[in-house]
């Protein structure tokens, strides 16, 4: 596949969750064709098969697109295994190493629009592995993390690839911060050195810079450093693909208790603008359905209070067509289709990320959507 071109803009890395599910879904056609997501495989919300996730990406994704799969090995070994479902079950059976990861191989042979990751848990089966996911002809995938580099554990594994040219190289970073646009050298040199074993592959720098808290602020924008720092490095190297998070954070937040304050973020090109407002507090003399209800009510009343608020900064793109702009213009009516809960929001978020990265570099073609939505 990677060997007959790469036609595709942006690799971000999403997770089986519903609110990148749905903001990827709620791209427009047309823009999914140059977005190549990377999916690790979690279990789907409460569901107890592992079909469940694919059908929910493919959903997103369209029926007949491509989407690199993975393996989402924190998801799964942060649970209790005597809690493990059906889907972990088969998810833990992925990563079994026997055979050059023969159950990784056969999912991955019965899923045709599936471009796969490598699994590098154990090195002694990766040239097994590599001729079997080679052989489906759809490109390979490489993910390396700086421990593989740091460690000189890359030197094992990128020589086995070096006589092909269907590689995709993604080196993520996960979590960062503006110190690491500022130490780009160090990451130049990472790079340099897949580039100089592997002259042919294309290769992806990935990151997120998102925060894990906006607690104390009503309003701020937060820049997005992983864009900064790919842009600091494009100019070193061909056949280099941003990807990113879609502007969530490496790691995913834990539920607290509570209801989190409405916020609502609008993604732009170099960095997420927030409006967010604290609840008032709420009569202590009402009884707890009554307290529930006032609490709903005011959620409400916020989230079409910020949602207006939004609309009047300068940063709002008001020509701009596409599913968040409309969620957005229907909370600002009190719509009940608008946003109400964090993880709608999440999704507004995101969906305008991802297509405001995507056309990053092609801002002429940014209020050129034509889809419907459906409600």
């Amino acid at each position: 596949m990677f060997s007959e071109g790469f036609n595709y803009r942006y690799c971000p890395i999403l997770s089986v969750s519903p609110s990148e599910i749905i903001a990827l879904k709620e791209l427009p056609n047309k823009d999914k064709d140059f977005i190549l997501p990377i999916f690790p495989l979690k279990s789907w919300a409460a569901a107890n098969e592992l079909s469940s996730a694919i059908d929910k990406i493919k959903e997103a994704v369209g029926e007949d697109r491509k989407w690199i799969v993975d393996i989402d090995y924190d998801d799964l070994f942060s649970r209790d295994i005597k809690k493990y479902r059906p889907v972990h079950h088969d998810i833990l059976k992925l990563t079994d190493s026997s055979n050059g990861y023969q159950n990784w191989c056969n999912f991955v042979k019965e899923n045709p629009n599936l471009v796969p990751c490598v699994q590098l848990a154990d090195i002694s089966q990766l040239q097994t592995q590599l001729n079997v996911l080679i052989s489906f002809r759809r490109g390979v995938v490489v993910i390396l993390k700086p421990a593989d580099i740091e460690s000189q554990v890359y030197k094992n594994i990128l020589p086995l690839l070096k006589d092909g040219d269907g590689f995709l190289l993604l080196l993520d970073l996960e979590q960062i911060t503006k110190e690491q646009v500022e130490l780009k050298e160090q990451v130049k040199m990472y790079l340099m050195a897949i580039r100089r074993m592997l002259p042919n592959a294309f290769i992806s720098l990935s990151s997120t810079s998102f925060p894990d808290s906006f607690g104390g602020y009503y309003r701020g924008v937060k820049s997005i450093y992983e864009r900064a720092l790919f842009d600091k490095l494009r100019e070193d190297f061909d056949k280099f693909i941003y990807s990113d998070r879609g502007s969530a954070r490496a790691s995913k937040m834990s539920g607290g208790a509570g209801v989190p304050p409405p916020r609502i973020d609008y993604s732009c090109r170099n960095e997420w603008n927030f409006i967010r407002m604290e609840f008032s507090s709420v009569e202590s003399t009402l009884g707890k359905d009554e307290k529930k209800a006032a609490l709903k009510k005011e959620k409400k009343e916020l989230y079409t209070l910020i949602s207006k608020k939004i609309m009047e900064e300068p940063y709002w793109e008001n020509d701009l067509g596409l599913w968040s702009n409309y969620i957005i213009e229907l909370t600002s009516k009190g719509d009940d289709y608008g946003i109400n809960s964090a993880q709608k929001a999440t999704a507004v978020r995101i969906n305008k990320h991802l297509y405001t990265q995507l056309h990053y570099e092609f801002s002429g073609e940014i209020t050129d959507t034509d889809d419907d939505w459906i409600d």
